[in-house]
């Protein structure tokens, strides 16, 4: 009976985890159902819970259940029962249905649903919205009241496994906490004795008086702002400087995490400041305290635009930049001695930039499976899965060290971008941090890291908030906020500046602070501290005594890695010559003119791309540009023989193509049907349009959209080099119904033929498919293609884009923005 017991205990208590929002239905839920092996079916009504949530009475059908439990746990099941969360309907909607929220929902409906083949999402959604409306709140038996149907089915063996899974995680953070103590005390007992009386007190403020300036750069790039999706936008940054300085200071950039502010730290800049440390503090628009807010106002439609992830990163990279070319900064500053500090979101921004690409393989691997999770910070990192393909390899390398507070790193980073990270690296966290559990996020990302210089900060019983300003975390509820707060900052304070004096400024006395023992030293027994420099898997398993229920080290993805067979950079140093392939009909990328001459965005990028590789490469006479026609029929053939170093055109990423890879991104378009003004009203789109005649290029992956989107449909291929002039003047002519292309190649054939562009339209408004351009790029030289991305990441400092681009530039932020944020 102790584990039925048990079950009956877990199966009650969860509605207290079920009902986390607390929200109440109209239609009423009148009983729970579950069923437990062997014992059969269980019923317990909504009106029994109910009675015993407002007058503590347990009625004859409850009793049976309640027998189970002791006083102590009944008591916490009816203060579960009676909880009050004051939220409005409105916000709770707007919560629920942002994709963060619909992936928690989704996650928690494989438990809690009205059918076995049902997913619960919608009905949770349902009655958390109405129980939000109710006078009294959101509670419990609210919950269960506006449940959509008359019964509450729980999948017990999902529930069962997460509580197994539950307890034996936190039976493994118990275990990984002990083994990095006794890891801290072999350290202390090999490392020489320090006196600590005799050390500078790291924690008390340094000579220099603090200024604070905040001041706004203008910025071109793709980024969501309260404002909406933009191409260009303002960063402002808090800039904290330290007053009678001589010489050139060190720069510390500090990253704040999701819906927060730059000031959840402007304890720590004045404190970095007053040691002589210039601090800037970029806000990040996209995800901080006003964008929030403009969510959930409904004045933007998405919570966290998965371009958040590029954005970030790309936001200290913007920084920099305008720092070192204003007047003010530009000798201030030592830009040999540059760091980046960042908590939670803000801690993945900072190791993004220090040299931890995304890992799309291992997001995508994650985060197709729906099951539930106790780790609150998937949901975030699954946002990254709709990020366009790419190497995403955001690093800045004026970044020198590296410290990251309590980050998310488990799925967006994993073992293959932690390991690539090769500059100092302190990563601190909170053994009780609810938001970015400590083990999944911190620890074991510690032991993926192979960078020499590491340490792993660990504050006992520390939570998500236990270094941030103590403003800031005011409105935080008590059991996510944690306490001694301000012994966390203290911590915060020392080690912060020791791994800065010793890895930014190179001073090795400051070696000292950065041990166990000097942690030892300041560690206070209401929130103890640990910091280590090294750990191994195996002392986690033997600490677990079993194997632990996370594996420290996850199993590697099945990925291939091209090997550096050829030497492109080499080979056009050698031979002065760089070989292009573009189109000559796809206008605005590449196109001839009247004087059959090769003109657009590609034609001038590949000069533009010779000049760069001069001035790299350091040839004697200028690189000469070898510009050869490509067609969509042997466009990959051309660079998998190697007749030229790369094919620049609206080609659509694909991962199908044998011996070719592709450049991140220089573009974004979708698919839509191009008509005339008699055809726009009667086409419909969303029917089968069996008959209608559907014009389009062979070998494109529009062709295969078309095939498999409209299999009934007539399919008219156009295989020739002047296929889409002859696509367009076909439905001009009244020959087929709709030609199905690329927005942006249909926009630049109607400017190219000179037609009259009022007299056509594109549909539907919203694109039908989402296509980003890639360059065609060997497969077996990764650093060509390493090449090929930073200068990609630079267009917007050149007139190239903009010359040739702009005027498609709104389109396709529009349909970037909905591909992102669908």
């Amino acid at each position: 009976m102790n584990i039925l017991k048990l079950l009956l205990a877990i199966a009650i208590t969860s509605l207290g985890t079920i009902t986390g929002f607390r929200h109440q239905p109209v239609t009423a839920a009148e009983r729970i159902s579950f069923s437990l092996p062997i014992w059969g079916e269980f019923h317990l009504s909504t009106d029994d819970l109910d009675i015993f949530a407002q007058e503590g009475r347990i009625t004859p059908e409850f009793a049976y259940y309640a027998q189970h439990l002791d006083e102590e746990a009944l008591q916490n099941f009816r203060q579960i029962l009676q909880t009050n969360l004051a939220v409005d309907p409105v916000t709770v909607y707007r919560l629920t249905n942002m994709p963060m929220g619909e992936d928690f929902l989704r996650r928690l409906g494989n438990i809690v649903y009205t059918h076995p083949e049902r997913n619960g999402l919608y009905a949770i959604r349902s009655a958390l919205i109405l129980g939000a409306a109710e006078p009294d709140g959101l509670t419990a038996i609210n919950f269960l009241r506006h449940f959509p149907t008359a019964e509450i089915q729980i999948n017990t063996n999902s529930l069962f496994s997460l509580v197994e899974e539950t307890e034996n995680f936190f039976r493994y953070k118990e275990t990984t906490v002990k083994a990095i103590a006794e890891q801290a005390t072999i350290e202390i007992n090999s490392q020489p004795p320090i006196d600590s009386e005799q050390l500078p007190d790291l924690r008390q403020p340094g000579k220099y008086q603090v200024r604070k300036k905040t001041m706004t750069f203008p910025v071109e790039d793709l980024r969501q702002t309260p404002e909406g999706f933009l191409g260009n936008y303002e960063l402002n940054a808090d800039i904290y400087l330290p007053t009678q300085l001589n010489g050139a200071a060190p720069l510390a950039i500090i990253a704040h995490g999701l819906g927060s502010e730059s000031s959840d730290f402007a304890y720590l800049a004045e404190h970095l400041a007053s040691h002589g440390y210039i601090v800037a503090v970029p806000e990040h628009t996209g995800s901080n305290g006003r964008y929030k807010e403009a969510y959930l106002n409904g004045e933007v439609g998405v919570d966290v635009s998965p371009m958040e992830f590029y954005s970030r990163p790309r936001d200290i990279t913007h920084l920099l930049n305008q720092l070192e070319q204003h007047p003010d900064f530009r000798q201030q500053i030592n830009w040999s001695q540059i760091g980046a500090i960042g908590h939670s979101f803000g801690g993945t921004t900072a190791l993004l930039a220090s040299g931890a690409p995304i890992n799309l393989a291992r997001i995508k691997h994650f985060c197709q499976q729906d099951r539930f999770t106790l780790n609150a910070s998937v949901v975030l990192q699954c946002r990254a899965s709709n990020l366009p393909p790419g190497k995403h390899n955001l690093q800045d390398t004026r970044i020198k060290a590296v410290v990251a507070l309590n980050p998310v790193t488990s799925s967006v980073l994993g073992p293959e971008s932690m390991q690539q990270i090769d500059v100092p690296t302190l990563i601190l966290g909170g053994s009780m941090d609810l938001v970015s559990p400590f083990i999944q996020e911190q620890a074991h990302p510690f032991l993926w890291l192979t960078t020499p210089n590491k340490y792993l900060a660990t504050i006992v019983n520390g939570s998500h908030f236990s270094t941030l300003n103590e403003a800031n975390i005011a409105g935080i509820v008590d059991f996510l906020r944690g306490s001694n707060a301000d012994l966390g900052r203290s911590y915060l304070k020392a080690l912060s500046l020791a791994f800065f004096e010793a890895h930014i400024r190179d001073l090795p006395q400051a070696q000292s602070y950065l041990t166990a023992a000097y942690a030892q030293s300041i560690s206070d027994s209401k929130l103890p501290l640990h910091l280590i420099q090294s750990l191994a898997p195996e002392q986690l398993e033997l600490a677990y005594g079993d194997t632990p229920p996370t594996p420290p080290i996850p199993e590697p993805l099945v990925t291939v890695t091209p090997e550096q067979n050829r030497d492109i950079l080499a080979e056009i140093k050698q031979t002065g010559v760089l070989k292009v392939a573009m189109r000559t009909d796809a206008a605005p990328f590449g196109y001839t003119n009247n004087d059959n001459n090769w003109v657009g965005y590609c034609a001038d990028l590949a000069t533009t791309l010779g000049d760069r590789l001069t001035l790299e490469l350091e040839t004697s006479t200028p690189i000469k540009v070898v510009k050869t026609s490509s067609f969509l029929s042997n466009r990959f053939e051309l660079v998998r023989q190697g007749a030229v170093h790369l094919e620049c055109g609206p080609n659509s990423i694909v991962t199908d193509k044998e011996g070719v890879v592709f450049s991140d991104p220089f573009f974004s378009s979708g698919t839509r049907f191009l008509v005339n003004d008699t055809n726009a009203s009667i086409l419909d789109i969303n029917s089968s349009l069996q008959g209608v005649k559907l014009g389009v290029l062979g070998a494109t992956t529009n062709k295969q959209f078309l095939q498999q989107k409209y299999p009934d449909a007539e399919i008219v291929l156009y295989e020739s080099e002047e296929g889409r002039n002859q696509g367009i003047q076909a439905v001009r002519n009244g020959n087929i119904d709709a030609f199905v292309s690329d927005t942006v190649l249909l926009a630049g054939a109607l400017n190219h033929q000179g037609l009259e562009v009022e007299n056509y339209q594109t549909i539907p408004d919203n694109p039908l498919t989402c296509d980003y351009y890639g360059l065609i790029l060997p497969a077996d030289d990764p650093q060509w293609r390493s090449t090929i991305n930073t200068f990609i990441r630079d267009r917007a400092e050149t007139e190239v884009f903009n010359k040739w681009l702009a005027d498609y530039y709104s389109q396709a932020i529009s349909d970037l923005d909905y591909c992102q944020n669908r």
